[in-house]
C-alpha cells in the first residue's frame, strides 16, 4: 500500500478511495483545500471564501491526487459545495488546482 505524506496508507496506484476518518480536519488538508479555493479565485478573479473541508479523497497516481469537497462562501453570502482536485508531487515540491467545480449547495451536504 502506498504512504501519503504523514505516512498515512492510501491505496494502489489510479484508486481514489475515502480518507481515514478525521482527515478533514487534518491541517495539511486544510491547507491543500485553502490552496484549492485561493487557487480557483487567483484563475477567475473569484470571491469565494474558504468556509470547511467536508470531505476528503485520495488517489495515488505520480504523487497523490487530493480529491476534496469543499464549503465556500460565495461574494452575497451563499454557502457553496465544491469539488476540487490538487496534485502533489513532495520530492518535486509541486503542487497544482487540476480542478475546482461547483457540485450544490451547503445545505444539501
Amino acid at each position: 500500500m502506498a504512504q501519503a505524506h504523514g505516512g498515512r496508507p492510501v491505496g494502489l496506484v489510479g484508486d481514489v478511495r475515502d480518507a481515514p476518518a478525521g482527515r478533514e480536519n487534518d491541517l495539511e488538508a486544510i491547507e491543500l483545500a485553502r490552496f484549492a479555493v485561493a487557487e480557483h479565485n487567483s484563475k477567475t478573479n473569484g470571491m469565494l471564501e474558504f468556509e470547511r473541508l467536508v470531505k476528503v479523497r485520495q488517489q495515488v497516481v505520480a504523487g497523490i491526487m487530493h480529491h476534496f469537497t469543499v464549503e465556500v462562501k460565495e461574494a452575497g453570502g451563499a454557502k457553496k459545495l465544491y469539488e476540487a482536485r490538487v496534485w502533489v508531487k513532495l520530492w518535486e515540491n509541486f503542487k497544482q488546482l487540476q480542478t475546482f467545480e461547483p457540485v450544490g449547495d451547503a445545505a444539501a451536504a
